[in-house]
């Protein structure tokens, strides 16, 4: 979303700025067109000889009304008619020397002595007939101010439109971009979280186009989430599954030897009791984390593994194992040398480790080779190493991608490594522990 700092421009703003910049720009069309045209007009009624054709068409005019009317020049106040229809035009009448007659006021015998009327070239007059005698005429008019009405009518409207079409392109362009963004919601509505919403301006159009793309983004953020946690908890679900199946073939095995009376002396029935218990007691774990991860799978993962005493810490669990495959059947070769040290561990993860890494070997192992299992010192990490022939079983491969797959979670959760090198005859496994030396004489952690 665009940052909150970034200056905001109101759409109230916008249409007041479109406005004036519409009337401005219509106001200076206005005003240059008036100029140019009038100009033009000026011009036009300027010459001499358009000047000269309307006065003898006015002159026409009134001759034709004199006549019609029988004026005389005792009654020329009757053309005050005539000139009342026609105020764009201005006369003055004189017979001989005498003016008798101006349009601009009415004037008898006696008031024409009392005025000193302006005199006009011998050109500037007309000669019509009244109807007691012949009398001059001064005619001028405003013959252009019909063209200044239609000019200045014509620039209003051109304006006005001008005005009017600058408005609506200003606003079509807002129109447009919220049809824009009435497609970019269909086209998110249809799934596509991937789609960017166009975001253009500053106004509160576009903070709402920010505010879809913040809500998409949030959108996919969740669903990416639900989806993460749903495969992660199907993920857990496979594991703890699939770690369940070793300690309960070990139950089985064990119940099998105790039921059959093939346990030896009577010390060891009570061994493999004290076995069956404690896979018994693996298995409940397990059940248990799994019911508390579907309960609060949403909540970070927390183990709490630390360093422990390396002989306390491993050598059960790898003595446990050793005689485990040796009971199956399998022979296995031990160099574990067991130095002084602290590796870091998390009690379950071991355990469900190398339930995982016996069950491997059981499963794809030769019977007639050895089974290797040493151990390696470095100054930060110590490793475990299983090495095994592989046989000719036809196993299903997918139980196999788990269990690895699950050891290689929980080393890394530890702060280890797991790594695994297979060929069509060989597979070895190094458990990568975190190390640290120590001087303290060996303690039984369990």
């Amino acid at each position: 979303m665009k940052a909150k700092s970034e200056k905001r421009v109101s759409l109230y703003l916008e249409l007041f700025l479109l406005l004036f910049l519409a009337g401005a720009v219509s106001l200076l069309f206005f005003v240059g067109f008036r100029f140019v045209i009038e100009q033009q007009i000026d011009r036009y009624h300027q010459n001499k000889n358009i000047v000269h054709k309307y006065n003898e068409k006015y002159i026409s005019q009134i001759q034709d009304y004199i006549t019609a009317q029988g004026i005389s020049s005792k009654d020329l106040w009757r053309l005050n008619e005539w000139m009342n229809n026609n105020r764009l035009i201005y006369i003055q009448i004189k017979k001989g020397d005498e003016w008798i007659y101006s349009s601009d006021f009415d004037m008898d015998e006696e008031q024409a002595d009392g005025y000193d009327l302006p005199s006009y070239p011998l050109d500037s007059y007309y000669n019509i007939e009244l109807r007691d005698g012949t009398v001059q005429v001064f005619i001028m008019g405003m013959y252009s101010y019909n063209a200044y009405m239609a000019a200045l009518i014509f620039a209003i409207i051109a304006s006005f439109l001008l005005f009017f079409v600058l408005t609506m392109l200003g606003v079509r362009r807002k129109i447009l971009y919220v049809n824009q963004l009435s497609q970019d919601i269909e086209i998110l509505e249809g799934g596509n979280l991937e789609y960017e919403v166009h975001v253009q301006g500053k106004d509160e159009i576009s903070d709402l186009a920010a505010g879809l793309n913040a809500m998409k983004v949030s959108f996919k953020n969740q669903i990416e989430e639900v989806e993460c946690l749903t495969r992660t908890n199907q993920e857990m679900v496979t594991e703890i599954s699939h770690d369940l199946r070793t300690p309960l073939t070990s139950v089985l095995l064990y119940a099998e030897i105790l039921l059959n009376g093939k346990y030896g002396e009577e010390e060891n029935k009570q061994k493999y009791l004290n076995k069956m218990i404690k896979k018994i007691q693996h298995m409940k774990d397990l059940s248990d984390r799994l019911l508390a991860y579907s309960v609060h799978s949403a909540e970070e993962k927390y183990i709490p593994a630390g360093y422990v005493p390396l002989h306390s810490g491993l050598y059960d669990e790898i003595s446990d194992m050793c005689s485990y495959l040796a009971e199956q059947g399998l022979a296995v070769k031990e160099n574990l040398r067991w130095k002084e040290g602290d590796v870091f561990i998390y009690g379950e993860y071991l355990t469900r480790i190398l339930d995982n890494i016996s069950s491997n070997i059981l499963k794809y192992a030769d019977v007639q080779a050895l089974v290797l299992v040493w151990d390696e010192y470095y100054a930060d990490e110590m490793c475990i190493t299983f090495e095994n022939v592989c046989g000719q079983k036809n196993s299903s491969m997918d139980s196999y991608n788990i269990g690895i797959r699950n050891v290689k979670m929980m080393m890394e959760e530890m702060g280890g490594k797991c790594e695994v090198v297979q060929d069509r005859e060989q597979f070895r496994i190094c458990l990568r522990f975190r190390y640290k030396k120590s001087n303290r004489k060996t303690e039984n952690f369990f």
